[in-house]
């Protein structure tokens, strides 16, 4: 049987006839996709655009929460709290003039200026209100304004305001240190920011996360020495003593005698950082960033000086030639404020007489004595670190003549800025040691520097107690319950090169003096009223600021006070050295 075969030319014919159908097909679909295109591109472009704007892929800026500042004990000093930004996309925006009017109260704009805001077609993001309370925010967006928008971010607060304002400084409105502790730890603060991808609707929120790019980094805690206690009370005292003597600013630096751990740093005038608009004249820490001549505070120093290198002892007699010593071959007469005749080596220190230290300086070679005030500290940056800290000046004792070798003595002809001082009197509190200044709290062992001997440390803070008496220059000074040791300074102003009748009265004091825990020193500038003695001015603020101290650390007492107001030594705590 023969089986039959399909003709080939009809199964051509056929395939032929199924290709032509399929390329018609296609081509009426590529017609239908043109046309649609053209209609869509040509006649409904403005659909489209709507469309593009109602959802859209961005890279979302996830924020590093920045570190806070706090005191010793955890207390807050800084801190990042929530606060919204209102912007507007301007082309976006469709509003009546109700609802024009309603915004620009809210947002504390005149009509005009939102109109200016509103009116920059050409700009996509433009700031309506930065730090918004998230209140506020959510008032805005109940007006229901097409192209107005909030974002969370965070703004810097301070719980202590004007207390802490000169230590803990402030950040800008991008959140960038600018002063104090805020820009001396920026990068520790800061922290570093992550990424998102993340698709938005056209009211600006967030849809979907769509990929995260980069994880944030918040910023580290930053914790200080400083006590918030003893900040508060610090600058309570200075604020009452600037008005009593209507002085110009007044300053105060409280270190851990043993550490060197500054405790308090205050100022005043002050200002509030929490409020944006600061006034420049006061935003500086005048503890670290203002110079000035130390006056008496620096005869402890010289004397020391002369002590350590046997040239006299504490009970050494001096004759202050009735008040009044002229230099030899020279026109330059050292005074004293009077007549002391002839005193101790330990009254010349209790009675703050010029004289005294003069003729004990002229027995010091000029290169021992720099070095000693140098080995203190003087004219060299502490090191906490801080902006703006100043270095003083102790010029080198190759340039000195003979005056300036006696005026340096007597605390003229240097400068040097409040913490220096204070650090330097660590010396007087350590047997012989300086302990360096430290803003950041120490956890570790600290090591000093050996400037005096046991011995002349021991002598000088003796003699340092007898100031703080009825027959010394600052009996303001004292504690109740406690012995204290120091040294007054009055010192006049250099102003335009020439020295005026404008004066800077200070103080410096260690207590309890049985076992030193406290270095304080006051300084009040251009006082007025009531005095401009350094102890009639700063030696009440040490006794106030000092007292504090030493209750809230539960000190003990070293002294018992009799009838007649003179301290004698309680020998049960006395230190055993």
């Amino acid at each position: 049987m023969v089986r039959k075969t399909k003709n080939p030319s009809n199964f051509f014919e056929l395939s032929t006839f199924r290709r032509r159908l399929v390329l018609l097909v296609l081509l009426s679909l590529f017609a239908t996709l043109i046309s649609r295109s053209f209609y869509l591109q040509g006649m409904q472009t403005d659909f489209l655009q709507k469309k593009g704007r109602a959802t859209s892929n961005r890279i979302e800026e996830l924020h590093a929460y920045r570190g806070k500042v706090i005191d010793r004990h955890g207390e807050i000093l800084a801190i990042s709290s929530p606060v919204q930004t209102i912007w507007v996309n301007p082309p976006e925006v469709e509003m009546n003039e109700l609802q024009k009017k309603k915004l620009a109260k809210l947002l504390e704009l005149r009509v005009e200026h939102l109109e200016q805001r509103l009116n920059k077609k050409d700009k996509q993001y433009v700031y309506l209100k930065r730090r918004a309370s998230p209140e506020l925010a959510t008032r805005v967006l109940q007006l229901k304004i097409p192209g107005i928008r909030t974002e969370k971010n965070y703004d810097r607060f301070y719980p202590e305001r004007e207390t802490t304002a000169h230590l803990v400084g402030f950040t800008n409105i991008d959140g960038i240190g600018q002063e104090g502790v805020e820009l001396y730890a920026n990068n520790l603060l800061s922290g570093v920011p992550g990424y998102k991808k993340v698709l938005k609707d056209n009211l600006g929120r967030i849809v979907d996360d769509l990929q995260d790019i980069q994880i944030p980094i918040d910023g580290q805690d930053v914790q200080l020495s400083i006590d918030k206690r003893l900040q508060y009370t610090s600058y309570q005292a200075l604020k009452k003593a600037v008005e009593k003597h209507g002085a110009t600013s007044g300053s105060a630096v409280l270190l851990d005698a043993k550490t060197g751990e500054v405790l308090s740093m205050t100022n005043y005038p002050s200002y509030n950082p929490n409020n944006k608009s600061k006034p420049t004249s006061r935003i500086r820490n005048r503890v670290v960033t203002d110079i000035f001549e130390p006056g008496s505070t620096i005869k402890p120093i010289t004397i020391s000086a002369a002590l350590e290198s046997k040239q006299i002892k504490p009970q050494s007699i001096i004759d202050t030639e009735h008040g009044m010593y002229r230099l030899g071959g020279s026109r330059f007469t050292v005074k004293d404020t009077k007549d002391h005749g002839i005193i101790s080596v330990s009254e010349v220190i209790q009675k703050s007489s010029n004289v005294g230290t003069t003729l004990i300086c002229e027995k010091l070679d000029s290169k021992y004595l720099w070095s000693t005030i140098n080995l203190f500290g003087l004219g060299v940056k502490t090191g906490v670190g801080f902006p703006g800290e100043t270095s003083g000046k102790v010029h080198h004792f190759k340039h000195w003549r003979k005056t300036e070798h006696a005026t340096i003595s007597y605390g003229y002809g240097l400068s040097t800025n409040l913490l220096q001082l204070a650090q330097a009197y660590t010396v007087f509190a350590n047997e012989g040691e300086l302990k360096a200044a430290k803003l950041l709290k120490n956890s570790e062992p600290v090591i000093g520097r050996k400037v005096l001997s046991n011995q002349t440390s021991r002598q000088m803070l003796e003699i340092l107690e007898s100031v703080v008496s009825t027959d010394g220059t600052a009996p303001q000074a004292k504690v109740s319950g406690y012995r204290v040791a120091g040294k007054t300074g009055t010192a006049h102003k250099i102003i335009n090169g020439a020295y005026e009748n404008k004066y800077i009265g200070s103080f410096v004091g260690i207590a309890p003096v049985s076992n030193p825990r406290f270095v304080l020193a006051v300084m009040i500038d251009e006082p007025t009223i009531d005095g401009y003695y350094g102890g009639v001015v700063a030696g009440p603020v040490f006794s106030s600021i000092m007292s504090d101290a030493l209750k809230i650390y539960s000190v003990p007492q070293d002294a018992i006070e009799k009838k007649d107001n003179t301290i004698v030594a309680d020998s049960k705590n006395d230190k055993v050295i």
